[in-house]
């Protein structure tokens, strides 16, 4: 077969292809306990079969834990974190396929697995460098500046002494306009993006505005008050101690009868756990008076069907697998699949079926919420309590340099008020029967109003602290590192404006040129469809940054779709997610099916929370990614080979 290159462009959309399928698919993987176990922490041995998580084991060891403070913490701490999320996944919550519509769980992670792909790409293949260009001057209000001084900023950042220049910059000023024009553009750019995505993620996304609630709800709970007047106290060790007793103590009786050898305090919930737990349970209040309503609805299902659907989230993973499996090859919905597999009584009429979906949906998303709060508030030991306890005297010195150097009561005021005026801005208003959501650039210019807080922080910090400045600085040179390529590679096409894979191109030539003939040639096809569909991709993203640029510079404001590349993968991945048919028998549903979309607007109260008609409209402008079937299968077992060669180098 003999070995075979692959232009830049081929190796480039290759790359994509194979690190966004195994990113998704081990952020997937995340809810089995078994591959929870498997990861490798600091103080445990290293595993002789190699890891079943290799992309994200390795953005572990390359910047979490080396974090300032995480790299010190006693390895107990790490024990903690798996334990709590073993505990958390053997919950066993639900799938988006059950309930019939795309839930919060899939769409942070599928927004997660969106994000790490592009940082995955850029740590294990390099970012390619070209020739600074020093003389140019940038204009913050110029979108072809904006979109040009981001590529050299990062160009400066990884391979110049941009870092050095900044932090020593920020020490002398809080005044974003006192930094060059170049750090100004490049700022600009940055908080487009950041706008957007918090856009998409409140507005467009059909979660979005069922997660606001829960934002609004622990935000009304927490304690400002009470956290601004310990922040404010003099002696570091006396706030650090005050701090741990407001969130961590647990009072409440079995505080006061463990002093007399009663009940253990560790089985009583703190003031964080007392917020989550309020929230979540307040949210099964009113999911349970939805069930109730469903119960006693005139033509409602049997008694014994309701009994079915409501035992089905107890069942094991390996019973809901095999119900799902048959609801899928039949084609038929899952609860026709759950009650054929378990009574053998005639089924539902075409009402009871619709309201046994419902029903079947809301069970299972009060028994999502139950076991969240069990597996933070309620598990013995108290695994959370525990993992924070335990992260406190390696985050000592750094508390204690940030209360020297800063106000951090003023800071905890900042941060109230940005979530007071995020939380306004991303409620929909209805004027006159109209409803008009936020635009992109109402996020934007949130952050520009709010961004000062941040500035005057970085300041205060790096001026006032210099150990924990260069403690910091030298954390993010090593990051900046972690994207230097080895060897230089020409940027040969400039329509993707990569230089191929980077340092991974080798390996990359190295399995594709292992394959047979026939393979390469189905590979080949679909990587070169790829690789189109990245560069209109790209292409529209790039206008979309001009765009909403323009409209903040001019006043404009009507922008519902924002730059960024990784949004509209972050859509595919929940477009393609399977969900079970809406009748007895039919075809199977995917996330973007109108009445999956219709009823994952749907909030905890039964209302529609969200505008499904405006993400049909915003998702139809994306291009369909092509097909890869074939490149996944023949190449991802032998990429999972190779990354399982970088750990830990």
């Amino acid at each position: 077969m003999g070995f075979q290159q692959l232009s830049s462009r081929q190796a480039h959309a290759l790359f994509d292809i194979l690190t966004h399928h195994e990113t998704y698919a081990e952020i997937q993987a995340l809810k089995d306990p078994t591959t929870v176990s498997d990861f490798e922490v600091p103080g445990e041995s290293k595993k002789p079969d190699g890891s079943a998580s290799p992309l994200l084991q390795i953005l572990l060891h390359k910047f979490i834990f080396v974090l300032p403070g995480l790299g010190d913490v006693a390895p107990d701490f790490w024990t903690n974190v798996k334990d709590l999320v073993v505990a958390l996944a053997q919950g066993n919550l639900s799938e988006s396929y059950d309930k019939g519509s795309i839930g919060i769980r899939k769409t942070l992670s599928t927004a997660t697995a969106s994000i790490v792909e592009y940082v995955s790409r850029g740590c294990l293949g390099g970012y390619p460098r070209h020739t600074e260009q020093k003389e140019r001057k940038y204009d913050t209000s110029d979108p072809d500046d904006v979109v040009a001084a981001w590529d050299e900023f990062l160009q400066q950042i990884i391979y110049g002494d941009m870092l050095a220049k900044l932090f020593a910059k920020a020490a002398e000023t809080d005044k974003l306009s006192e930094h060059e024009p170049l750090v100004q553009a490049a700022h600009e750019y940055a908080f487009t993006i950041l706008g957007s995505f918090l856009h998409y993620i409140i507005v467009i996304s059909p979660r979005g505005q069922s997660i606001l609630p829960l934002l609004t709800k622990a935000h009304n709970l927490a304690p400002y008050f009470m956290i601004r007047q310990t922040l404010k106290l003099g002696n570091a060790a006396s706030m650090l101690n005050a701090m741990v007793k407001l969130i961590l103590a647990k009072m409440n009786m079995s505080t006061v009868t463990s002093w007399f050898g009663g009940q253990p305090s560790d089985s009583g919930m703190n003031l964080m756990q007392q917020i989550i737990s309020t929230v979540l349970g307040s949210d099964s209040s009113e999911l349970k008076k939805r069930a109730s309503a469903i119960e006693k609805d005139k033509d409602a299902p049997t008694k014994e069907h309701l009994a079915l659907l409501k035992a089905y989230g107890s069942k094991s993973n390996e019973e809901q697998r095999k119900d799902r499996s048959e609801s899928e090859s039949q084609p038929e919905s899952i609860v026709n699949a759950i009650l054929t597999s378990s009574s053998n009584t005639k089924g539902p009429s075409e009402y009871q079926h619709k309201l046994a979906l419902e029903y079947l949906a809301i069970q299972l998303a009060i028994r999502d919420r139950e076991e969240l709060i069990g597996g933070l508030c309620r598990h013995s030991p108290d695994l959370l309590t525990s993992s924070i306890r335990t992260v406190i005297p390696a985050y000592d010195p750094i508390i204690r340099g940030l209360h020297q150097a800063y106000d951090l009561s003023g800071g905890v005021s900042d941060l109230e008020n940005f979530l007071n005026d995020l939380i306004s801005v991303s409620t929909v208003k209805t004027k006159s029967g109209e409803t008009k959501p936020p635009s992109v650039e109402d996020f934007c210019r949130l952050l520009q109003k709010h961004q000062g807080s941040s500035h005057r922080f970085i300041h205060q910090v790096l001026k006032n602290n210099k150990d924990l400045s260069q403690r910091y600085y030298d954390y993010a040179i090593h990051a900046a590192k972690q994207y230097t390529q080895q060897t230089e590679r020409a940027i040969d096409d400039e329509s993707t404006g990569t230089a191929a894979a980077g340092d991974f191109t080798p390996h990359l030539e190295s399995l594709f040129s292992s394959l047979s003939e026939a393979d390469r040639s189905k590979v080949l096809g679909e990587i070169d469809n790829h690789a189109e569909y990245l560069f209109t991709l790209t292409h529209s993203s790039v206008q979309s940054m001009k765009t909403v640029i323009h409209h903040l510079a001019e006043g404009e404001s009507d922008i519902q779709r924002g730059p960024g590349m990784y949004l509209s993968r972050w859509q595919t991945l929940m477009d393609e997610t399977p969900i079970t048919p809406a009748t007895p028998s039919g075809p199977l549903r995917s996330g973007k099916s109108e009445s999956v979309r219709d009823a994952t607007t749907v909030d905890i109260d039964g209302k529609s929370k969200g505008d499904a008609a405006n993400l049909g409209k915003v998702d139809d402008s994306d291009a369909a990614p092509p097909d890869a079937s074939n490149t996944v299968r023949l190449l991802i077992p032998g990429f999972q080979d190779v990354l399982r060669g970088v750990i830990g180098k």
